[in-house]
């Protein structure tokens, strides 16, 4: 529960509290952004018993668990079905016939990896897609999701596959009998039907750090409106980490706003906001 009455945040602890949110999480945050500061860290504060946010700040060195709520509680998981819709209107018309006419996906399945994937909806949308490309002939793609993210409470969300009827907008209306299950006790739930449900895969990981990208090798990438939180250092690393894991001839895709950012060796624009691996 919140305090009544939070404990102030002093210049320099809120400067402490910026370099713990780039330790822990990469994430660039402006120490003058004390409001925004203090709206996600009082509940920290009141749920742990610190009387001060350099009271905090030291239980963060010591308790790694609290370090996992602290990166919790900064990020920010804004999401929906298909969202930035051409870009899976591409995958679908170039981007999947490409791999399957390739022969890259023979003998295997494709591997789709959500790689900040809040709340699960861009990757029960990919998976869609996948399907979609299926139904259009291209029998040799069976798809399965990867969908990572640095917070528990998201993660567990997307394995619920539950969503209400405002979060169930994207989705269109043709797709929607296909694909969600309506709720018999509950009136504008739905949940995604367990064909998608048994293709997805989820867990916890840190893009900065590489914590938790193990055994990820994946032939589309989403990596989408998260670049945007890291310094350029940070940025890199997190490109490096992800890129790794592309296998050669897979597809990265970008947000808009960052695709610059995702410009290495290595990778070739195929698309605004799209880059192609290039094969070995």
């Amino acid at each position: 529960m919140t305090p009544a009455t939070p404990p102030p945040l002093h210049p320099a602890e809120a400067r402490k509290i910026a370099a713990l949110a780039r330790e822990v999480t990469g994430i660039t945050l402006s120490e003058s952004r004390t409001d925004f500061l203090t709206g996600r860290l009082n509940r920290r504060l009141a749920a742990t018993g610190a009387t001060s946010y350099d009271d905090y700040c030291r239980l963060l060195k010591v308790d790694a668990q609290e370090r996992i709520a602290f990166g919790e509680a900064l990020t920010t998981h804004t999401t929906s079905f298909f969202r930035e819709k051409p870009q899976y209107d591409w995958l679908l018309t170039r981007g999947l016939p490409e791999l399957h006419e390739a022969g890259r996906l023979r003998g295997r399945g494709l591997v789709i990896w959500s790689a900040a994937c809040s709340t699960g909806q861009e990757g029960y949308s990919a998976l869609i897609t996948a399907q979609q490309a299926r139904d259009a002939g291209m029998q040799g793609i069976v798809p399965s999701l990867i969908g990572t993210d640095i917070s528990r409470p998201v993660v567990r969300r997307a394995m619920t596959a539950v969503y209400n009827r405002a979060e169930t907008e994207g989705i269109p209306q043709a797709l929607r009998p296909r694909f969600l299950l309506s709720s018999r006790k509950i009136e504008g739930i739905y949940r995604i039907v367990p064909q998608l449900r048994d293709q997805a895969s989820w867990r916890t990981a840190n893009l900065a750090t590489g914590e938790g990208l193990d055994g990820i090798a994946a032939d589309v990438i989403f990596l989408r409106n998260v670049l945007i939180y890291f310094d350029g250092e940070i940025r890199a690393r997190v490109v490096d980490n992800v890129c790794r894991r592309l296998r050669p001839g897979g597809f990265l895709m970008t947000g808009h706003t960052e695709a610059s950012h995702a410009r290495r060796d290595g990778l070739e624009l195929v698309h605004p906001s799209i880059y192609r691996k290039v094969a070995a």
